[in-house]
């Protein structure tokens, strides 16, 4: 793993597309210490950075100063309108250098002090655990939502490489940030193969008071989920016998499903459910 500190010159980028309700994304990190972890075969990072010849999961850029560029441009950019930030959108705000740089950290000290109009911190970690101070001051001043991927509910799955955090810690993630007065939303996606549904879907209430669930097919920004393809995904889960999860109709039984424990207003379908979390009111 290549590991670099970074300057940045501006730390808001401008997005929209599936991300429409968002009129921002901001990453702390360019590049993901998790990308040879599960959660990286299915990641669509690699194909929005194209031009990027290095390896996926082999580099780090770490933007030092990003919390010092961040109220210079939430002050430029509040001009043309609401700002609402999804962060992360290529990368995971607690990749495991987090720890030591303080990246995110400080970037959310410095929002307790420029809050946005909206927050919505999405992460494949139970990271939010040690911000919880921040977070719920942040959440006093706007609409703040914290997101853990939980995309399936089995320990491994043949072909795939490992989890970079069990799917019980980050379920017990969720239902701390939940307790602490927090939106907590778990997000199950992309929605990878279920060895319980029924039983996860009933944690997933007990832990979160919403839930997201997307498919590669519709989720990952190209037609017919070309993206994963080409990353070797739906043929991995064929050849373990699991190719029943590749198609779109495994995402509408899901969503049936959780909306039958968790009730339909609790339950949220790509890119729908991801925007209506741009739309949290603060307290």
């Amino acid at each position: 793993m290549q590991v670099r500190e970074t300057q940045c010159r501006s730390i808001l980028t401008r997005t929209g597309g599936f991300l429409e309700s968002f009129s921002h994304s901001l990453n702390p990190y360019r590049g993901c210490s998790f990308g040879n972890s599960l959660c990286g075969v299915a990641c669509y990072a690699p194909e929005v950075l194209r031009a990027e010849t290095r390896p996926w999961g082999g580099y780090l850029e770490a933007k030092v100063n990003a919390a010092e560029v961040y109220p210079r441009d939430l002050e430029r950019e509040r001009r043309r309108g609401p700002v609402r930030i999804f962060m992360s959108s290529v990368t995971d705000p607690y990749v495991p250098q987090e720890r030591r740089l303080r990246i995110t950290r400080r970037l959310l000290e410095a929002m307790v002090a420029h809050p946005p109009d909206a927050l919505v911190l999405q992460t494949h970690t139970p990271g939010p655990l040690g911000d919880l101070d921040l977070l719920r001051a942040i959440h006093e001043r706007c609409g703040v939502s914290v997101q853990v991927s939980v995309e399936t509910d089995r320990v491994e799955i043949p072909g795939l490489p490992r989890h970079a955090f069990a799917p019980e810690e980050r379920l017990e993630a969720l239902r701390r940030i939940k307790i602490a007065g927090l939106r907590a939303v778990g997000v199950v996606a992309p929605l990878l193969p279920l060895a319980d549904p029924e039983a996860f879907a009933r944690r997933l209430d007990e832990c979160c008071t919403s839930v997201i669930v997307d498919h590669y097919l519709i989720g990952d920004g190209s037609k017919q989920g070309v993206r994963t393809k080409r990353r070797g995904l739906p043929a991995i889960l064929e050849a373990a016998g699991l190719g029943a999860w590749t198609r779109i109709e495994v995402l509408h039984e899901v969503a049936q499903l959780f909306r039958s424990v968790l009730g339909p207003e609790r339950v949220g379908v790509s890119a729908e459910g991801f925007n209506a979390a741009a739309l949290v009111s603060p307290p």
